[in-house]
């Protein structure tokens, strides 16, 4: 290298300064920036399941406050109470109570309703769908539904 002019020795110093540069750019800030990018998004997806998780501990810490509403022992009353807050009463084509277990007869409930109503009866009032025809109606959305409930 003794041997080069001064040109020459400034032109290799400088060309190694930017071999030297662009390889530690492409060994260490390269990396550092996507693993920062990943953080970010892996921040902000924990935060958002941080606050989930916090929300249902809230509920669950209600629900260990709210007192068990105590079960009714007249299952009748329970369903007609169901069938009144579901605002399905008035759907009812037919109810029979035969040997501890009701049979429900509707003409025509939107499935949706249905679904919410067997929902509702089994949280509420503790009875659960035994037997079931629900045969579909020419309206979209709309059965006929044939229910036998017990406890």
């Amino acid at each position: 290298m003794a041997a080069k002019s001064p040109a020459e020795r400034w032109t290799v110093a400088s060309l190694l300064l930017a071999i030297a540069a662009a390889v530690l750019w492409a060994a260490l800030w390269v990396p550092l920036a996507r693993d920062t990018a990943a953080l970010k998004l892996a921040r902000t997806a924990n935060a958002a399941a941080l606050a989930e998780a916090r929300d249902r501990a809230r509920e669950a810490s209600e629900l260990t406050r709210t007192p068990a509403r105590a079960p009714t022992l007249d299952p009748r009353a329970e369903l007609d109470r169901t069938l009144s807050q579901q605002g399905v009463r008035p759907a009812v084509t037919s109810l029979d109570w035969r040997d501890g277990r009701a049979q429900l007869v509707f003409a025509a409930i939107s499935y949706d309703r249905l679904i919410n109503l067997l929902d509702a009866l089994h949280r509420d009032a503790k009875l659960r769908a035994v037997e079931a025809t629900i045969t579909a109606r020419v309206e979209p959305g709309i059965v006929r539904a044939e229910i036998t409930l017990a406890r």
